[in-house]
């Protein structure tokens, strides 16, 4: 089944910029990573910052990089079900479980990433003072994004 131009459309801008924002991200970790491992070992010097910003950056590239594995349809491509049900009715309905099963998986986190973001908002970081939430606040933003993905008929690929 095709899907209209404008769905695909939107999917591959939205697999576009979760890609781009996923490269700077990694960039920027292995950027900070490299000066952290140089100011300890040659400086003598570690950063007060230096496990916080990485494990910040760590965390929202694992979820924005789950957008785009949405679009592309690789959560749902371990490949077994091909393998042992072939072509069959029965794989498609274990792929439509398996999406209502993602997508009510993807609403609870949402929820209580948002519950998470909205309770550690106020409390700051040791070293950079950055509100808490701000690492929770990925849950609910990529989950909708998600769901988005999903509602779109992202999975069908």
């Amino acid at each position: 089944m095709a899907e209209p131009a404008t769905v695909s459309i939107i999917l591959r801008r939205l697999d576009l910029a979760n890609r781009w924002i996923g490269s700077v991200l990694v960039a920027a970790f292995s950027t900070i990573v490299v000066y952290v491992v140089f100011s300890r070992y040659l400086l003598d010097s570690t950063p007060r910052w230096a496990e916080e910003l990485p494990r910040l950056l760590l965390v929202w590239l694992t979820f924005i990089g789950s957008v785009s594995a949405f679009v592309r349809g690789s959560h749902f491509r371990a490949g077994l079900a091909d393998l042992v049900f072939g072509d069959s009715g029965l794989r498609k309905l274990i792929r439509v479980l398996a999406v209502w099963a993602t997508s009510i998986f993807l609403i609870v986190l949402g929820l209580n990433g948002a519950t998470l973001t909205q309770l550690t908002w106020s409390h700051s970081t040791t070293a950079l003072s950055l509100p808490v939430g701000i690492f929770y606040l990925s849950l609910p933003v990529c989950s909708a994004l998600s769901l988005l993905v999903l509602a779109l008929g992202g999975w069908r690929k």
